[in-house]
């Protein structure tokens, strides 16, 4: 015989002569009754609430409001730092705008509007982090239903990303940069992420077998070590030209691109200081940091380099790859075949034979029970 905490929680409501009253079970199986409800639109809601409370139990907390939940979470949250200060920095916009409301009184329609009043950059990242929230509060079974996953959620079109024309151009922006000119050369030449650039040691660079091993990143005054997994810690080669901009660094050991002061380059105080300065001077269009890496993916996909080939040499999804840099891959259709022509060649497969040349009138040989043309 299943618990009664196992059985579909079921109420009724009924009219009285004092107005309406609800009868329903709770969460250990006892019958309960409440009246003296003025219209059926309140006992229904009334009724509604104790099933939830059947359904989820002791732990059901309504109640709690937006702020106190955030708290909790945040208080427990055993992820990466970064992924806290993400959430942190985002949640602020939800808790701006429902803080003090309980998280059981949320509805789609206003986490609707709220989403549709933030600036668009801001829209995906902040609903994003109210429905995680949300979603621990559905775990724990403070609530019974998240609201914000009602609301859809799509990314801001991405902005436009400038690539590089020719090595020319980079070389120019390096020369103005003066002792940090390595490091727009890196940048183009291995794709790594900037963070990546400049949480690199010398220990991660093999100069004489040509490869850079990206094991850590370097963002928000903090060094992450990246996880044993082909997607972060990667191996990239290093092209003839990167090594020749390496190797005029005086320095062999600690980071591979050291600040002025010392320790690690801040993105931020080197975007303001060196890297628009520098394109300025070299009267160069401005590009961001992040289109040097850019500039990489469109070059090698220029040069035949597949997209499944790119994504792990990136640290990226094929998805992502083929959704930002797709259309700018070789002709897939010319290049497979090129591919297998010459597989067929070196193989010594009969190349050149069109199957309409062969004679029409040839028919089977010593098989009677060959179907007739056209059969």
């Amino acid at each position: 015989m299943p618990s009664p905490r196992g059985r579909a929680r079921t109420g009724e409501i009924k009219r009285t002569e004092a107005g309406w009253a609800i009868r329903w079970r709770d969460a250990r199986g006892i019958r309960r009754q409440k009246g003296g409800f003025r219209t059926k639109g309140e006992a229904k809601d009334v009724l509604d609430d104790e099933l939830r409370k059947a359904r989820l139990g002791p732990l059901y907390r309504p109640d709690v409001t937006l702020q106190q939940l955030v708290d909790a979470f945040l208080e427990q949250y055993q992820g990466a730092p970064s992924s806290k200060s993400w959430l942190r920095y985002y949640l602020i916009k939800a808790t701006d705008r429902f803080g003090d409301e309980p998280i059981g009184e949320l509805h789609a329609l206003d986490i609707a509007r709220w989403r549709a009043k933030m600036p668009e950059t801001m829209r995906h990242g902040a609903h994003r982090a109210l429905r995680q929230v949300l979603a621990a509060a559905v775990r724990w079974q403070w609530i019974e239903r998240n609201a914000a996953l009602d609301v859809k959620n799509p990314q801001h079109p991405r902005p436009e990303f400038v690539p590089f024309e020719s090595w020319d151009e980079v070389d120019v922006v390096a020369a103005e940069l003066g002792p940090f000119g390595p490091v727009a050369v890196f940048g183009v030449g291995t794709g790594a992420r900037p963070e990546e650039a400049f949480g690199a040691d010398w220990t991660d660079v093999d100069l004489v077998g040509g490869v850079f091993t990206i094991r850590r990143a370097y963002a928000k005054g903090k060094l992450k070590t990246y996880a044993k997994t082909a997607r972060s810690r990667r191996r990239v080669p290093i092209r003839r030209k990167v090594l020749a901009s390496l190797e005029t660094l005086p320095r062999r050991e600690g980071a591979l691109f050291p600040a002025v002061e010392g320790g690690r380059i801040d993105i931020n105080n080197w975007r303001s200081r060196e890297w628009t300065p520098a394109l300025k001077a070299a009267g160069i269009e401005h590009r961001r940091i992040y289109d040097m890496r850019h500039t990489f993916a469109t070059w090698s996909l220029a040069a035949g380099m597949s997209i499944f080939t790119l994504a792990r040499r990136m640290g990226t999804s094929v998805a992502v790859i083929d959704a930002t840099y797709g259309h700018l891959a070789r002709d897939a259709d010319g290049n497979d075949r090129e591919l297998l022509d010459a597989y067929d060649e070196a193989n010594g497969h009969v190349v050149g034979t069109n199957p309409d040349d062969l004679d029409d009138d040839t028919e089977p040989e010593d098989d009677e029970t060959a179907p007739e043309r056209g059969s």
